[in-house]
């Protein structure tokens, strides 16, 4: 017996697969629905670099606050009609990391804690917060120094894989049969053909909610 046959044979055991190239730059990162439903709801998706994918329905609004005082104001825009509706509620610090929100008459509607750390500086109302929506979901916020204030309520969420191949995207959520589907990204906008031919279109997250959730 020859050294030569054992030494290719030993070769070939220790080859490795070529990896699978690195998913495209461009479509990394978090995106979210375009268009949301009546109700606000829509989808938020987050492709990672190492091929993982997390796709969210959640509950969302984009809007804009004031801080008078004790009392903080928001403004919500109805998409449908263009009126705006304001929110006034009373706000009490509890420390740096915890405030409770109640009504004119005093009373208690709920209490928010902080996610992460307070911004040197800046309002202490500025940051990102929690808190239970009927006992049962949570509720997250983003108060921005510039006055925005964005919201995300998670409703499902999904995990799974992707890998994109030229101009087509697979998707496997854990439990169902691989998904694939034509894609695009045009003037910054992520375009997803759905099984029915219409496409879904998604934008960058404007907040940093639920990055990474």
């Amino acid at each position: 017996m020859t050294l030569a046959p054992l030494a290719l044979l030993l070769s070939l055991a220790l080859q490795v697969a070529p990896a699978a190239p690195p998913p495209p730059a461009a479509i990394l990162g978090q995106w979210e629905s375009a268009v949301r439903n009546k109700g606000g709801i829509g989808n938020i998706l987050e492709f990672l670099p190492d091929g993982r994918v997390t796709q969210i329905s959640a509950a969302m609004g984009d809007t804009t606050y004031e801080l008078h005082g004790e009392w903080l104001r928001t403004f919500y825009t109805d998409e449908a009609t263009g009126e705006v509706r304001e929110s006034d509620l009373l706000v009490e610090f509890e420390g740096g990391d915890r405030f409770a929100e109640k009504g004119a008459d005093g009373e208690a509607q709920g209490y928010s804690e902080r996610i992460g750390s307070a911004t040197p500086g800046a309002s202490p109302l500025v940051g990102e917060w929690c808190s239970l929506f009927l006992d049962m979901l949570t509720n997250y916020r983003q108060f921005t120094a510039d006055g925005k204030l964005f919201v995300r309520m998670p409703i499902v969420t999904l995990r799974g894989t992707y890998k994109v191949e030229g101009a087509e995207l697979t998707v496997a959520i854990f439990g169902q049969p691989p998904g694939r589907y034509p894609f695009r990204i045009e003037n910054g906008q992520l375009f997803i053909k759905s099984r029915d031919g219409s496409d879904r279109v998604y934008k960058r997250s404007a907040s940093t909610l639920l990055k990474g959730y």
